[in-house]
């Protein structure tokens, strides 16, 4: 949980990889359980996510489905949480590395449906 101290902060993990190219089309819809959410930008390394997730803290394992706005295609993610922004309502995510399936459905959604408006 974060301190009241924390409420306008950023807080960043050391870990965090701020270096990745990021991508914003296409928005990425993020269900983790109940909660949907949308991405700001993403990288094939990390989502950087609009909204607040509730009982949150640094290192926080989580996993859920993302899928490109608008579609029907999911895929299971799982990963970490790295940063709390609570005055920007943004939290980031880095995202497992060893998941096949997320390396090879982001770089497709980028060709299928990044030119959306």
């Amino acid at each position: 949980m974060l301190h009241t101290s924390q409420l306008n902060e950023s807080v960043p993990n050391r870990f965090e990889q701020r270096g990745s190219f990021r991508v914003s089309k296409p928005t990425l819809e993020i269900s983790l359980g109940d909660d949907t959410y949308t991405t700001e930008n993403w990288s094939l390394n990390g989502l950087l996510i609009k909204g607040h997730l509730p009982e949150s803290s640094l290192d926080m394992e989580i996993s859920g489905f993302m899928k490109p706005e608008g579609t029907a295609e999911n895929c299971y993610f799982s990963g970490r949480v790295v940063r709390i922004d609570l005055k920007e309502r943004q939290f980031a995510v880095e995202l497992d590395g060893q998941s096949r399936e997320v390396a090879a459905y982001l770089p497709l959604w980028v060709i299928k449906y990044g030119s959306r408006s």
